[in-house]
């Protein structure tokens, strides 16, 4: 569950730490006291993409924090071990925004992109949004919706690995063929190039060790005149030698040493220079001994090295890719050679691989079936609760075997409803009115958040467009579904308010001639007068506030 969030320099937020706990919260206060900033700082640190206009007016950055017990959440757990951000019992989410666009995700104090944080969200937080209703109106969001109500046991994943593997044989097969009448001449165009790469000795080549005995070949000249007159001055010459004024001035040291004992380990610093000298002089005689000038191998290399810029430059690549190069052409080469053979085994493979799809898209076909069945039961059910006692709610799954694979299966998903009498369910689009869909829109969601996994729901005024015993029907079931999961509702009904377990009441405060947005948990008194507010408008009288006990479950 979402154990705390904490808020830094996002709009209408200076500074806020808010505790969270298990069961129904609900959030309210009046319009534009900035409860929506809650939600949109949660939807920020999840995963969403950051926009500056959000930054608090005159801060560099803004800063958002989420932090999780996942102790019960084996799946969260399995998620973070996998990417090795796992951190016992504990997932902490961090949300940076610059001032100048750029923005940071962490989890776990480690640097994640946004489609690894996205890809964690998901696991973690459910957010439902006021305007879900539209959304339904989407075919793709309807079979979201069917598919989310048939976790953990899904063949949805089953089925997008198999369409994922048909899909790589369906391009590697478009790869082969596309351009096939070319391939002769591909053929004979590569194998001219492994002539040319194996005639360069292009296999056996280190390019910069090449470059090396380059370098040295034609430098000799200068590498023997440069070292002969080294060996002169380090040791050579008898005269001004570097050794013979070193020898003198440990004769003169060693008097030192004797009339003063303390020049002694400078005399013996100076003894030991002077046989590294010496020792130096002689290995750089030996190797000077060993140089001479080669012209023919330094033609040699020149050739080589021409041969191999000129085979670079055909080949457009640098000389050190050489190598790479020649691995790659005849990787082709062979590819090209078992061109045929190859398509013949794709196309048992195909053969395999689809029907191993179609096999797993009719399992989850059928999961869909059953579990659309069960679904439009309880969905019409609801649908009666919510003032809608002649409504009626179907899922309709038609399975399309000639349809191309795809990630989701072959099913059409259809949501279907009907809120009048002797009238035939239709598409949810063609028969709903505004007001009739957003209760169908709560009915479908309450249902369908009863099988999702995700530890933490969010509603973010669902509730639009209910009152009376409804709007009490709603409360009543989302402190039900709060039994087994947290749930965050924001809300303007008091009926939903009065159900919460935990009550957070977000006022604004003027500070300093900024607006400054406050969260803070309330007791049973305020939240008496809180519930008396959302019932009573401006002036709340003592029939209000009885009211308002009551709906708390106040007898005194």
């Amino acid at each position: 569950m979402l154990k705390s969030i904490d808020i830094k320099g996002l709009a209408v937020v200076n500074t806020l730490n808010l505790e969270l706990t298990q069961g129904l919260t609900v959030l309210t206060g009046e319009t534009g006291a900035g409860k929506s900033i809650l939600l949109t700082a949660m939807k920020l640190c999840l995963g969403e993409r950051a926009d500056t206009g959000l930054l608090r007016p005159g801060v560099e950055r803004a800063d958002i924090t989420l932090d999780f017990d996942i102790k019960n959440t084996k799946l969260v757990k399995h998620w973070l071990q996998q990417h090795d951000l796992n951190d016992d019992d504990e997932c902490l989410i961090r949300r940076t925004i610059n001032s100048d666009g750029r923005s940071r995700a962490f989890i776990n104090s480690q640097a994640v992109n946004l489609k690894t944080l996205q890809s964690l969200s998901t696991h973690l937080v459910s957010i439902h949004g006021q305007h879900a209703h539209l959304d339904l109106l989407q075919p793709q969001k309807q079979c979201q919706l069917l598919d989310d109500s048939c976790q953990p046991d899904s063949k949805l994943g089953q089925c997008r690995q198999a369409y994922d593997l048909w899909k790589s044989l369906i391009d590697e097969q478009s790869q082969l063929t596309d351009g096939h009448q070319d391939n002769d001449s591909e053929k004979k165009l590569l194998q001219y190039q492994i002539e040319e790469l194996e005639q360069a000795n292009i296999a056996e080549l280190d390019y910069d060790e090449l470059v090396q005995e380059h370098t040295r070949l034609s430098s000799m000249t200068r590498i023997i005149e440069l070292g002969e007159s080294q060996a002169s001055l380090l040791y050579e010459n008898d005269v001004s030698s570097i050794h013979t004024q070193l020898s003198e001035i440990c004769q003169q040291t060693q008097t030192l040493s004797e009339l003063a004992p303390a020049f002694s380990p400078i005399n013996r610093q100076l003894n030991e220079s002077l046989i590294q000298i010496h020792e130096a002089s002689r290995d750089l005689r030996s190797t000077l001994d060993q140089q001479e000038t080669d012209p023919e191998q330094l033609d040699k290399t020149d050739q080589q090295l021409s041969n191999i810029h000129q085979l670079a430059r055909k080949l457009q690549v640098e000389p050190y890719q050489l190598q790479a190069t020649f691995i790659d052409i005849q990787a082709r080469l062979h590819k090209l050679e078992t061109l045929d053979e190859r398509l013949v085994t794709l196309k048992a493979e195909l053969i395999t691989t689809e029907k191993k799809y179609q096999k797993i898209a009719q399992q989850l076909h059928q999961q869909r079936l059953d579990k659309a069945k069960d679904l439009s039961k309880d969905i019409t059910t609801t649908l009666k609760t919510l003032g809608l006692p002649d409504g009626q709610f179907s899922i309709n799954v038609d399975y399309d075997a000639q349809a191309k694979p795809s990630p989701q299966g072959l099913d059409q998903v259809q949501f279907n409803v009907t809120t009048n009498p002797g009238m035939p369910v239709m598409p949810i689009s063609k028969v709903a009115s505004g007001g009739e869909l957003s209760r169908i829109s709560l009915a479908i969601q309450v249902v369908a958040t009863q099988a999702n996994t995700t530890p933490t729901l969010v509603f973010d005024e669902v509730d639009a467009g209910i009152g009376g015993g409804v709007a009490e029907t709603v409360g009543k079931k989302l402190r039900q579904l709060a039994e087994q999961r947290q749930i965050i509702c924001v809300t303007h009904l008091p009926q939903v308010a009065a159900q919460g377990q935990t009550h957070l009441f977000v006022n604004k405060e003027k500070d300093d001639n900024q607006t400054q947005t406050q969260v803070q948990s309330i007791d049973m008194k305020k939240r008496i007068y809180e519930i008396a507010r959302m019932l009573g408008g401006v002036k709340i009288s003592e029939k209000t506030l009885a009211h308002a006990k009551e709906m708390l479950g106040i007898t005194t």
